[in-house]
């Protein structure tokens, strides 16, 4: 009887199991439910995303051919560190002929500089010295003017006192004539001696006196002609000193001019110097591009990271903007995330996000809500959707939100650009 209660409790038991199980399955599975749902509310997340981050393609500033190579693939590098090597000989000859051109350059600059001066001076003494020449011409003209004055005023004289002494010739000829008539006539007088010897002596007496006045009168006359060819002379040289004084004078003035115009000589080298100055501007600056140029053959990294996409080799002729390899920065590296715009109702900056890598499973790296794209996918693409026609679909439209890593998250450098991930946003 003992054995027959045992077995009824043992079946009412396991009677009472089943349906308690089934009741705790039934909460746990609405505890889950709840929780599922509560989740979603939460939390949103995609698993269109992947790693991205900068790529600093390194590529050669100048043609040469490489020399020597100093990194490898996926080779870890600082910014700064040298990468690659070019063949430099060819840019050190450019150095040291920009160099020379500067040399040069300065030469010619400083010695138009000097030029400048010396000609200032040699053109102002050139036109102090016409200046004075033609002051001394001019003055030298009005003296020779004033003395032909002066000689030409003696000239009348002269002519006057000669056509007085003319006039004095023709009366003491006159009074010649008088005096011989007188002296015939006393002498027949005395021959016929009707008067006295003593008055035939007085009229022989005038007419030698007569003759000795006529011949005084011409004498005058003559000494009066001479002088008056004498001051027509004096006229006639003084009249070629004026004419030669103006001819000084217009030599002078000529002279000036002369001057004045060698005057424009400053000007010309004035702008000497600044085409000097010019070519030196010119040549400082080819130099400084030689100098860059030489610095362009040492090829060094621009950002700290990993050697990626090697495609050059030893002995390789390049050129400009020729891309010669890559370097990631694994330091600075975000997340874009391509949500649904259903899913960003209440997505913000700052928010907490969880990161699941498929290349490490298992492992979570944390992240926070950067910033979301003004605009979906779509409107950068580059087809971008025309819907003004009519023909619209709605479509539910994907747009970026970047995530950033936190600090440290990624310091072992495991998350690399490209990579797919799964990130959840905390909504709370």
């Amino acid at each position: 009887m003992w054995k027959k209660y045992l077995t009824n409790g043992e079946g009412s038991r396991r009677r009472l199991a089943v349906p308690i199980a089934a009741g705790l399955l039934l909460i746990l599975g609405l505890s889950y439910g709840g929780y599922l749902w509560h989740y979603s509310q939460t939390h949103v997340s995609t698993d269109d995303a992947y790693v991205a981050g900068h790529l600093a393609p390194v590529s050669a500033r100048i043609s040469g051919t490489v020399k020597d190579i100093r990194v490898t693939d996926n080779q870890d590098v600082k910014a700064g560190d040298v990468l690659l090597l070019l063949d430099p000989r060819d840019y050190e000859v450019a150095l040291a002929q920009a160099r020379a051109a500067v040399e040069a350059a300065k030469g010619d600059l400083e010695n138009s500089v000097v030029n400048v001066p010396l000609t200032d001076e040699s053109t102002r003494s050139l036109v102090q010295q016409a200046e004075a020449s033609v002051a001394v011409s001019r003055e030298a003209s009005q003296v020779a003017a004033h003395d032909l004055e002066d000689r030409q005023g003696a000239l009348k004289a002269k002519r006057a006192a000669e056509a007085a002494a003319k006039a004095s010739v023709q009366m003491a000829e006159a009074d010649l004539e008088k005096a011989r008539l007188d002296r015939d006539r006393m002498k027949d007088l005395v021959d016929s001696r009707m008067v006295a010897q003593q008055d035939f002596d007085h009229a022989d007496a005038a007419f030698r006196s007569a003759q000795a006045a006529l011949e005084s009168a011409r004498q005058r006359a003559s000494q009066a002609g001479e002088e008056v060819g004498q001051a027509e002379a004096a006229v006639r040289s003084q009249t070629a000193t004026v004419a030669q004084s103006r001819r000084h004078i217009q030599e002078a003035t000529a002279a000036l001019a002369n001057a004045i115009s060698q005057r424009q000589q400053v000007k010309v080298r004035e702008a000497q110097v600044e085409s000097a100055r010019g070519r030196l501007a010119q040549a400082t600056a080819n130099l400084q591009q030689a100098e860059l140029n030489l610095e362009y053959t040492t090829i060094t990294a621009p950002v700290g990271g990993r050697v990626s996409k090697k495609t050059v080799e030893v002995g390789q002729v390049v050129q400009p903007g020729q891309t010669l390899l890559s370097i990631v920065d694994l330091d600075d590296i975000w997340i874009v995330a391509n949500f649904k715009e259903t899913e960003l109702t209440h997505v913000r900056a700052g928010q907490r996000v969880t990161v699941r890598i498929d290349t490490y499973p298992g492992v979570d790296f944390k992240a926070r809500v950067d910033s979301i794209q003004a605009g979906s996918g779509a409107v950068f693409s580059l087809l971008p959707p025309e819907n003004a026609t009519g023909n619209f679909v709605k479509v539910v439209q994907r747009i970026p939100v970047k995530l950033i890593i936190e600090r440290g998250e990624n310091a072992r450098h495991l998350l690399v650009p490209g990579m797919s991930v799964v990130p959840t946003i905390d909504l709370n």
